[in-house]
């Protein structure tokens, strides 16, 4: 069991895993609605593939976990990506992992403090650790659904040994 320290983000840390959506973050910024607007234009790249599915967006209620959070599941969506925004005004975190063997890499777990003005798309096939708030909190969510089938063929969760995990420790 490792203790898992928390960073502060920014998109040069977090790329490899996703986009941290912040308007910052836009090169194109065009002037809009006769003046009145600013647009932030790409700031994050979605890929919601809808083969067999749809687009939507959805509220996540969030519930704050006890301290020390032991992180013993992870999972990834492996058809689309998938994007929080949070509504109220509170920082949350975010862990993710790369993959080794089709599994998520225990050794390259990073835990990340996320800004309350900022919010996350996960690339796919990232391994990440479901919402994480560090207050009763709800997020806006882009993803994609399919209510076809029984099955989710766009998540793939994985648990982690008995004595292979990882925790986040608030006091750290």
């Amino acid at each position: 069991m490792n203790e898992l320290p928390i960073e502060t983000v920014n998109q040069e840390a977090f790329l490899h895993f996703g986009d941290i959506i912040e308007k910052t973050n836009s090169n194109k910024k065009l002037t809009i609605n006769q003046g009145t607007t600013i647009r932030h234009s790409e700031i994050s790249k979605l890929n919601l593939n809808t083969n067999n599915g749809e687009s939507y967006i959805s509220i996540f209620s969030g519930e704050p976990r006890k301290f020390p959070i032991e992180i013993k599941i992870l999972e990834k969506h492996p058809l689309a990506t998938q994007t929080f925004l949070p509504i109220q005004n509170f920082d949350w975190l975010v862990v993710v992992a790369e993959e080794k063997n089709n599994a998520p890499n225990l050794e390259s777990l990073r835990c990340f403090k996320i800004n309350s003005e900022f919010g996350v798309t996960y690339k796919t096939n990232v391994w990440h650790h479901p919402l994480l708030v560090l207050k009763k909190q709800d997020f806006w969510i882009v993803d994609r659904i399919n209510n076809k089938e029984s099955n989710n063929e766009n998540l793939v969760e994985f648990n982690f040994n008995e004595n292979d995990y990882a925790y986040i420790n608030l006091n750290t």
